[in-house]
């Protein structure tokens, strides 16, 4: 029995999230950012002074590439690792002005990216197709954490 392509779920998830990262990539490029430090950001917007191994988690990563990410964000300006004022063997991760300022300038380009894809791949489904989709990716994040 030959298997299909189009059958295998890990093949088509697969294409569409190399589809939807490429969008995103393409379009924070412009503002000297990439998707995995805007998710890093947008999880400190929420809650500012995480612990890295809180955001490794928000963000879906294990320890050591948290740490990678957060060197590089913090090389751009727009992090900075501060000691815990509960634990000295620990750190906290706050945004910089600089990393407030560029996630409250991202906000419109995000919400268009949002748009963009909305209308690239859910164009033929109604919103409770769409909804229904996303509550089941969002259940086996939940499943995964």
């Amino acid at each position: 029995m030959a298997i299909e392509r189009d059958e295998m779920l890990c093949f088509s998830l697969g294409v569409a999230m190399r589809r939807i990262s490429r969008i995103y990539a393409e379009a924070l490029a412009e503002h000297e950012i990439t998707p995995p430090q805007l998710f890093l950001l947008s999880c400190l917007g929420k809650q500012d002074g995480q612990k890295p191994r809180d955001l490794a988690q928000q963000v879906c990563l294990d320890t050591s590439s948290i740490t990678g990410l957060l060197d590089r964000t913090e090389r751009a300006g727009l992090v900075v690792r501060r000691p815990d004022p509960c634990d000295r063997r620990a750190l906290r991760i706050y945004l910089t002005d600089l990393g407030r300022q560029r996630l409250e300038d991202l906000d419109p380009v995000v919400q268009q990216l949002q748009q963009r894809i909305r209308r690239e791949f859910f164009a033929d489904y109604s919103e409770e197709q769409v909804q229904l989709f996303l509550r089941m990716l969002q259940h086996v994040q939940e499943d995964l954490a």
